[in-house]
């Protein structure tokens, strides 16, 4: 989530804020049946902004009454208690050009719901900014609301909870807008151009050479790793202008055969383009949100891990020291998938997975000391796909645990090494090697240090270098 809000810095300051709060009659389809129900949408606002100035809706809250027979039936046993995630679609609207913000991730904390009584939701959570890139007042309007409602037993023995998927759509006789913010034109008589407003990852990527080329062709296909079955698309995918990032990695990767690990000591260099779509699910036991980015690599202007020097027995006797280079073959996908909060902890777990297609390469080879020529294109005979997996939580005290893609963390997986092909200068050597490294299972574990992000100021302008961990 961190990824989506942004955390961009503004240019100036917004000015005087104010609370908007408003009644917004919706319909909601709840197990028995659809309800018509008032939702309070509240936030603090800036009553004034400048442009380019980053206007960030505070406290927010959603609240809504609900009769007690719609949730269905609870727990058996002790006072059910009630807890979840919201997430609504806010449109912001600059010279008649509406745009679709997003708040997603309101935690609804849980709270005893009593038998006789009418139940009272409410949620509350940090949402993205909004920059205008023009002068105009901006005026915010509720559409539409999706919750993950969760039942669960407070009694001594633990029964199933029950989870609830729940849509509500603004009825037609409202007005949903709920707050304006006023954007006057800057000294100097600059006239009000209309432009759409600034979501926080609308950056235009720089030609830094810290941060990766925008991806060619970027499109808003949905995942490339599974989706739970109960999970179902409420929203997306949708493209994203990508965020260019920068970092490195190290670590171990194993060759099975010989019982021995290849070490990358030097850090190899990332490029990354950061969440250049998104999408979110409905699952019948919370919500589940989707991001895109991809990466590749840089060493001496090449798609590579620095050459990494390896010393093993070969066929368990004779020593033999080779260069192993690893060269991408595109760029790397990376798929992470945020769970909605936990109602213990209230911390989002998170699965991050990095799918590599690489070639290897084997030079400088040695034997028992004694150079071995296999010539300049000694290498795998089609590239070796490598899934690295990354797993962690995103939560308050501390921001991040285990790996996250901004944060960094251990990335573990394996990969099946295929035949060589084009080994031997003076003789044909392919199926040496190929005995010697080629298999499968081969276990991976590579660390990522921290990313400095483009605008972000932690971590730049260099990040941390990383050191391999067994």
């Amino acid at each position: 989530m961190a990824l989506l809000a942004g955390l961009m810095p503004g240019t100036g300051v917004a000015s005087d804020t104010r609370v908007a709060e408003k009644d917004i009659g919706y319909t909601c389809a709840f197990p028995s049946g659809e309800e018509q129900v008032d939702v309070t949408v509240s936030a603090e606002l800036p009553s004034t902004s400048g442009v380019g100035v980053e206007v960030q809706p505070e406290n927010v809250h959603l609240e809504l009454t609900v009769p007690r027979a719609v949730l269905g039936e609870p727990p058996s046993d002790g006072t059910p208690q009630l807890s979840g995630s919201a997430r609504l679609a806010t449109t912001v609207t600059q010279h008649g050009v509406p745009t679709t913000v997003m708040w997603q991730g309101l935690d609804i904390a849980q709270s005893p719901v009593a038998p006789d009584k009418d139940v009272v939701i409410r949620a509350a959570g940090e949402v993205p900014t909004v920059t205008p890139r023009s002068s105009g007042d901006l005026v915010f309007a509720a559409d539409r609301l999706e919750m993950d409602l969760t039942l669960r037993s407070a009694g001594e023995t633990a029964a199933e909870p029950v989870a609830l998927a729940v849509s509500c759509t603004v009825d037609p006789d409202q007005e949903p807008e709920f707050a304006d913010v006023r954007v006057p034109a800057p000294e100097g008589g600059v006239p009000a151009t209309p432009s759409t407003p600034r979501l926080p990852w609308e950056r235009e990527v720089s030609a830094d050479p810290r941060g990766a080329e925008p991806e060619t062709g970027a499109d808003a296909d949905g995942p490339r790793v599974p989706i739970p079955p109960d999970c179902t698309l409420v929203y997306g995918p949708v493209e994203n202008p990508p965020r260019a990032a920068h970092g490195y990695m190290a670590g171990y990767s194993n060759v099975k055969k010989q019982n021995a690990a290849m070490a990358f000591r030097e850090p190899g260099h990332l490029r990354l383009q950061l969440n250049s779509a998104t999408a979110a699910y409905t699952c019948s036991k919370g919500s589940l949100t989707w991001l895109k980015s991809a990466a590749t690599l840089d060493y001496n202007g090449k798609a590579q891990m620095p050459p990494a020097r390896s010393t093993f027995l070969t066929f368990g006797f004779m020593p033999t020291t080779a260069t192993v280079e690893l060269e991408l073959v595109g760029p790397t996908t990376i798929d992470t998938l945020s769970e909605g909060p936990d109602p213990v902890t209230r911390r989002r777990p998170e699965t991050t997975t990095a799918i590599s297609n690489m070639s290897v390469r084997l030079y400088d080879v040695k034997v028992n000391g004694t150079p071995l020529d296999v010539g300049p294109d000694c290498r795998t005979a089609r590239p070796m796909k490598l899934v690295l997996t990354g797993k962690g939580s995103t939560g308050r005290n501390p921001a991040a645990e285990g790996y996250t893609v901004m944060t960094g963390g251990p990335l573990i997986g394996s990969a099946d090494i295929p035949e060589f092909t084009g080994c031997g200068a003076t003789e044909d050597l392919d199926n040496v090697f190929t005995a010697a490294v080629s298999g499968k299972g081969n276990y991976t574990k590579m660390m990522q240090g921290a990313l400095c992000v483009d605008g972000v100021p932690a971590n730049c302008p260099e990040p941390p270098r990383p050191r391999p961990e067994r």
